[in-house]
């Protein structure tokens, strides 16, 4: 199995063979993730980053802003007041959600249209995950934020690859659709050589995304162990979670099973388990809005 290591300190990503990953066709044509949503994500992580900073990035990229203040205006957030500028969203909602939105907002845009139904279903399963992964993180007090950020952008591997061969990949899903299971990497390995947390981990080094999120993009589909960041266990119990609420990507739908889940979660000294009914519950609601907020 070819496996990409963790981001080095030269950003360059390697595999343990050797792989060279440009064989993968188009690979270094794909479009870069959009600059704003990066640069974001490495000055809000700065806490003496100001919201005159963070504004008057977004406000570089015009198209992303508007979109910034409709999300803002929308009914997710139900102000009473027009929010008219993105420092004033900012001063609203806090610098961490607007990041939420514009890397929920970027990645839409990264994907384009949404005609197609393989990547409409990788959306719909991102978006699930992130909100899974947040309100993971929010019971166990981790980092919000990132968790979040590595839930929207966990599959990103999964989506270039339907980027680069959407006829390939829609015979890669029609195999995989009468079987069952949680990992199909096997068989996107035997069509692509590669599978979707190895691009994803390629993409994460070429672009700079900070390690702790390249990490989860890479390898969310690992065995959790204890010696697993906290932050790929919560996306991985999220993106599991999100598939047994039904968004799934690959094979059968599966079935809504709690303790399947509660499995790969951290275990507390109490023993006492995080409240996945009323969870998935929050999460369908949430994610109705953020699509509505979003059309």
């Amino acid at each position: 199995m070819y496996r990409v290591k963790a981001v080095t300190n030269t950003g360059v990503a390697t595999a343990k063979n050797g792989y060279n990953f440009s064989r993968l066709s188009g690979i270094n044509s794909l479009p870069a993730f959009p600059a704003v949503a990066c640069k974001l994500l490495a000055v809000i992580s700065n806490e003496d980053a100001s919201f005159q900073e963070v504004s008057r990035l977004i406000m570089m990229d015009t198209a992303l802003s508007s979109q910034v203040l409709r999300f803002a205006n929308s009914s997710l957030f139900g102000f009473r007041q027009e929010v008219n500028s993105v420092l004033r969203a900012l001063c609203l909602v806090g610098a961490n959600r607007v990041r939420d939105i514009v890397v929920t907002l970027a990645l839409k845009n990264y994907m384009g249209s949404d005609d197609q139904p393989m990547l409409r279903g990788c959306w719909r399963h991102s978006l699930s995950t992130a909100l899974w992964a947040e309100a993971l993180a929010r019971w166990y007090a981790f980092d919000r934020p990132m968790t979040y950020t590595a839930g929207i952008l966990h599959d990103l591997g999964r989506i270039a690859l339907i980027m680069l061969s959407p006829d390939a990949y829609n015979l890669f899903l029609d195999g995989a659709s009468g079987r069952s299971g949680q990992d199909f990497r096997g068989q996107e390995q035997d069509v692509f050589e590669l599978d979707h947390c190895e691009i994803g981990g390629y993409l994460s080094n070429l672009w700079n995304f900070q390690p702790a999120l390249g990490d989860v993009i890479a390898y969310h589909h690992d065995p959790v162990t204890p010696a697993s960041p906290k932050a790929r266990v919560l996306v991985q119990a999220a993106c599991a979670a999100a598939s047994m609420s039904g968004f799934h990507t690959v094979g059968l739908p599966r079935e809504w099973n709690p303790a399947a889940i509660a499995e790969l979660l951290p275990k507390t000294a109490m023993g006492i388990q995080p409240p996945l009914e009323k969870m998935r519950e929050n999460v369908l609601t949430d994610l109705n809005l953020m699509e509505c907020s979003l059309v």
